[in-house]
């Protein structure tokens, strides 16, 4: 409806080396099973395992909408083949622009966000260089769901083959000794 938020779907991957690739950043288009059988077509073309969806407003009536999508019971008297694919609500009560701030900094400063050209040429992208984190009534839902996906990306740490630290003066792990300490909680 207008003036209302768009409902937008990003995914974001990672590597072992912890960069981020945000590589969709799409726009929901007609009603809610529409949206659903979108959710569902990329689900399956990206294997994802897990949908975050926002809960708030309108957006409490997706996640129940999406499982029936996603369990292949989503087409009137149609069943489809089930896709292994969990849905979590997420109800955000943090301020929209310090979500995204929280979000897209780290990665940004620390130089490890990419984005896919469909990314960058698209409404997402727009929204991120012109995002003002005082303003509350510009265009943000792309970045917000991309916020989403960022925060929802687990860290990973990569398989590291022997002893980085070894013969370093600041060997955090130098020994597996055991150490007594003594407490006092006299306070």
């Amino acid at each position: 409806k207008i003036k209302a938020d768009a409902s937008a779907f990003s995914l974001v991957l990672t590597d072992a080396a912890g960069a981020l690739y945000w590589q969709l950043a799409e726009g929901l288009t007609g009603d809610l099973d529409d949206q659903c059988r979108r959710v569902r077509e990329m689900v399956i073309q990206y294997s994802i395992p897990a949908v975050t969806v926002e809960t708030n407003g309108a957006g409490g009536f997706v996640p129940a909408r999406l499982r029936k999508h996603l369990a292949g019971q989503g087409e009137p008297g149609k069943m489809l083949s089930a896709v292994v694919c969990g849905v979590v609500e997420d109800h955000s009560t943090i301020n929209k622009q310090k979500r995204i701030l929280d979000a897209f900094e780290p990665p940004l400063s620390m130089r490890v966000l990419w984005c896919h050209s469909s990314v960058r040429d698209g409404p997402a992208y727009d929204q991120l260089k012109e995002f003002k984190p005082l303003s509350t009534t510009q265009p943000d839902d792309y970045i917000d769901s991309g916020a989403g996906a960022i925060a929802d990306t687990p860290v990973r740490i990569g398989q590291i083959v022997g002893i980085p630290t070894e013969g370093q003066t600041h060997n955090w792990a130098n020994s597996a000794s055991v150490h007594e300490l003594a407490f006092d909680s006299s306070d």
